[in-house]
């Protein structure tokens, strides 16, 4: 065999050698690193299945809405009252007074409402509201809700002192009657009323003349109000 043969037979064991190593390396990279890649890659897709699984339905899917009044007077002397609230998931609403329907309003922008309506009936009042929702033909009534309403001026009657009363006595009493659940003021100090509508209470006097002032005021922030003159002379 010449020299040239037996060089190239050896430098074609080197090269099988050489390949024979590097797809060994090649091997063990795979069964370390690349398993590590495989399994995390796992995981992750794992993880995102898990997190779109998770997410909450849709609201078309499960509906739920509500509405609630929580600006509304309890007693009022006016006929038209101003009625506001909030709903969730409805774009209109509807306002009825005593079971009629008076006022209805979209809700385009925002989630509260505010409508004046009326016309009141004097005494008691029924108030509530109707959310819809236009697009998914759903409903819900609110709370009922009672609104006095009362324009007339409450009852003032003094049965003392009377008006040019002059007295030597430092102090006078000031009684009368009004009508029930009617607030009284005496000179701007608030007196109590019993169950009859009747006060009582006592002013101290100075030396001359004095104003005394009785307010009757009612629920529905009607007022009455009178005035006597008292004259305090020392004996």
């Amino acid at each position: 065999m010449s020299r040239l043969a037996e060089h190239q037979k050896k430098q074609f064991r080197t090269n099988i050698i050489f390949i024979i190593l590097i797809l060994l390396t090649v091997i063990v990279l795979i069964s370390t690193v690349g398993l590590k890649i495989l399994l995390n890659t796992s995981v992750f897709v794992a993880r995102l299945s898990e997190k779109k699984t998770s997410q909450p339905l849709n609201k078309n899917q499960n509906f739920i809405g509500d509405v609630d009044i929580d600006t509304i007077p309890i007693a009022t002397n006016s006929s038209r009252i101003i009625v506001g609230g909030s709903v969730i998931n409805f774009n209109q609403v509807e306002f009825y007074l005593n079971g009629d329907l008076v006022e209805e309003t979209s809700l385009l922008s925002s989630d509260n409402f505010s409508e004046e309506i009326g016309d009141l009936k004097s005494g008691e009042n029924e108030v509530f509201v109707i959310g819809k929702s236009t697009d998914q033909n759903e409903e819900k009534k609110s709370k009922v809700y009672s609104v006095f309403y009362k324009s007339e001026k409450p009852h003032l009657e003094l049965s003392e002192p009377q008006d040019g009363l002059k007295t030597n006595k430092q102090e006078v009493k000031v009684a009368g009657s009004t009508d029930k659940e009617t607030y009284i003021k005496v000179n701007d100090l608030p007196v109590v009323v019993d169950a009859q509508g009747i006060f009582q209470t006592v002013v101290k006097l100075k030396e001359g003349e004095n104003k005394i002032s009785i307010m009757a005021q009612d629920i529905a922030a009607n007022t009455e109000e009178k005035t006597v003159t008292v004259i305090y002379e020392k004996e």
